[in-house]
Formats: structure tokens, C-alpha cells, sequence
């Protein structure tokens, strides 16, 4: 899969996105980076800092941008927003971002530019469930006191990152309990091995849970349920923004709790670039070229 002859920006993100920025220049294109000017330029020769004049596809980090437009960038010297891109925006080819705004999605819908959310693709959430789950313990080890082996845990969720997230507690030693809203992701829990309870019964497992895990986006761990939490809980939230956690609560109650997105370019950048560019490598050959008109 050759990109030769493509102007790629990679319009802010993390160190995951620089690894993706060598795999794809090793394919042949050319490579522009816009928000980055606080890491340092990578040495390949199609690797530039900037904007090109026009870009066939323009790569946006799975956090994508808030509703204001502001796009995920911790090493841009300025705000990084979809409107300094719109000049690039409105005549690429194909554009990769986790989230859009829903007017922008329109526009863009509208002006004939394919748009690949993906903050929604199911193959790069399971990819990606690994590095998030080792993340997720690297942050409760370092923030804790205790040992997972033999600790309560509860990870709250069952879904791609819940189910992985469940099993390396277990393979740790840990004493694993899933809180589920569907009968059917409990019965999935219990048979791999794991406690499994609904979420009527979070308060009850939270008393006792040395490490809590949440992966739900939605408000489970409320002030009631951390009102009988173990105060020397740590609470690491996995959920995407803003999480599921009442963290003014839990700062209150004096329990640890992190919001903690983008874990698998903090925890394993090289292993979660080289998904990046797994998946998007025969999208941008099968869609990233514009048309002459």
C-alpha cells in the first residue's frame, strides 16, 4: 500500500501520532504537522512542521474536538481548532478525526469530503482496548499503596475495554468484580470467573474495593455511591470525557480519582501508533485521493 505523491497533515494528538507520521512517510507520502511545535521534528526527510498549500487527508487524534472545534494537541504552542484548518479542511480528500461538532460534519458532508470518525470504529476500540487496560493499572499501581494481587477490584462496564481491562486484573491475582446494567454482559462476566453484579448494587461494592475501574460514559459513580466508597480507594475513570465519576465529590471525600483519556499514547505510544497506522493505512489508499475536477 503506497501513498506516494499525498499531502498527509496530522493536525494535532500525541506521541502515537508521530509514530503513525514515520509509518506512513515510510510508505511514501509526504508528511505535514501541525501542532506539534513543542516536540521535537522527527529526522525522516517527508516530515515537515506546518501547513502544506492543500492536503489530500487530514489525520485529527481520537479525541478528536470538542464542541467549541478545539482539537486534542499537548505539544501545540497555540490552540489548535478546526478553524484554522477550515482552508485545509473544505478541500481534502478524506478526513480521519475521532469527533467533529455536528454542524462541521455537515458542512463537510456537504462539501463532498469524506469524513471518518474514528472515536466510532469498532476495530481500532478493540485494538486499542489492550494498551488503555495496561495504561489504566500502570496509573492505579503508581497511585496506590497496596498490591493488586489479592486486592478487590471493581471494574465497572463490560464492553471493549471493560472485558480486557477484567482479565489482566485477574491474571494479576486480583479479586474481580463487574458491575453491569445488562443481564447478559453479567452472565458473559460470571462465566470468564469474575463477581457480577448490577448497577443497583455499586454502593455495596464500592464500600469494600480497594481499586475501581469505570469505562461507562455516564454518571455511575455518583456522591451517594462515594459517600460509602473506601477512602483509600483510587478510582481510575476510562470513560471518555467527562467520564463517569463525581469527581468534585470524590475530591471532597478525600478519595483519589483520575479522569484518564488517551491512555495507550501515555502508556505504549509505539504499540498505539502502529495500530493508528494498521487501520488507516488502506483507508487513506482507498479514499484519500481528491478528484480532478
Amino acid at each position: 500500500m503506497e501513498l506516494q505523491g499525498l499531502n498527509i497533515l496530522i493536525a494535532g494528538g500525541d506521541k502515537r501520532e508521530m509514530v503513525l507520521a514515520a509509518a506512513l512517510a515510510e510508505r511514501g507520502a509526504k508528511i505535514w504537522l501541525h501542532g506539534f511545535e513543542e516536540y521535537p521534528l522527527l529526522p525522516e526527510a517527508e516530515i515537515n512542521k506546518g501547513l502544506p498549500e492543500q492536503s489530500d487527508v487530514i489525520i485529527c487524534p481520537l479525541a478528536g474536538s470538542d464542541d467549541k472545534g478545539n482539537i486534542f494537541a499537548p505539544f501545540s504552542a497555540d490552540p489548535c481548532t478546526l478553524d484554522g484548518l477550515r482552508q485545509q479542511l473544505f478541500c481534502a480528500a478524506l478526513l480521519i478525526c475521532g469527533r467533529l461538532p455536528a454542524h462541521y460534519l455537515q458542512e463537510l458532508n456537504k462539501a463532498g469530503v469524506r469524513v471518518f470518525l474514528s472515536g466510532e470504529d469498532d476495530e481500532l476500540a478493540i485494538l486499542n482496548a489492550v494498551p488503555t487496560a495496561e495504561g489504566a493499572l500502570e496509573l492505579a499501581m503508581r497511585e496506590s499503596s497496596v498490591t493488586i494481587h489479592d486486592s478487590e477490584c471493581l471494574v465497572i462496564g463490560f464492553g471493549r475495554c471493560g472485558q480486557p481491562l477484567a482479565r489482566t486484573l485477574q491474571g494479576l491475582g486480583a479479586k474481580v468484580t463487574v458491575a453491569a446494567r445488562s443481564p447478559e454482559a453479567r452472565a458473559q462476566a460470571w462465566s470468564h470467573g469474575f463477581g457480577a453484579i448490577g448497577m443497583d448494587a455499586l454502593t455495596g461494592l464500592a464500600e469494600k474495593s480497594r481499586f475501581i475501574f469505570n469505562t461507562v460514559p455516564a454518571l455511575v459513580l455518583t456522591a451517594e455511591v462515594l459517600e460509602a466508597a473506601n477512602r483509600a480507594a483510587v478510582i481510575i475513570d476510562i470513560a471518555s470525557r467527562p467520564g463517569g465519576t463525581d469527581f468534585a465529590a470524590a475530591g471532597r471525600l478525600g478519595i483519589k480519582s483520575f479522569l484518564a483519556p488517551g491512555l495507550p499514547g501515555l502508556a505504549a505510544p509505539e504499540t498505539a501508533g502502529k495500530i493508528l497506522a494498521r487501520v488507516y493505512l488502506p483507508l487513506i489508499c482507498l479514499r484519500g485521493r481528491r478528484v480532478k475536477k
